[in-house]
């Protein structure tokens, strides 16, 4: 074989071999931030996966019977908090209507705070 075509099938294979890394270099560079957002995204539904059971608790909070009650008048509701521990909740209910314009206020460390509505 003459000199100037082995040296131009290196120089080809060389330049093929550069492309090939490039690309497995760009792919494992997607492959890679591709695992990180589907953490991120995995991460982001757990913390929002008790949004329907904050839903259904705001809306028995709020109705007229939603939750179920014992002899004493307590209402009573199993939660689990953000290590999936249950935890039994005993609650009085207590509602006061409240006319538009007026602030309703609560006690915390001796001062009044203003309440605010939740949303």
């Amino acid at each position: 074989m003459p000199e100037w075509f082995e040296m131009s099938v290196v120089v080809a294979f060389a330049i093929a071999a550069v492309f090939f890394f490039a690309k497995y270099r760009e792919t494992a560079t997607a492959l890679h931030e591709s695992e990180r957002m589907k953490k991120r995204l995995s991460n982001d539904l757990n913390r929002y996966r008790d949004m329907p059971r904050l839903r259904a608790l705001r809306d028995a909070m709020v109705s007229a019977d939603g939750l179920p009650v014992d002899d004493d008048g307590r209402e009573h509701l199993l939660l689990r908090d953000g290590d999936l521990q249950l935890h039994h909740i005993t609650l009085r209910r207590q509602c006061n209507a409240v006319s538009e314009g007026d602030v309703v206020t609560y006690t915390s460390n001796g001062e009044e705070v203003p309440l605010e509505e939740l949303e």
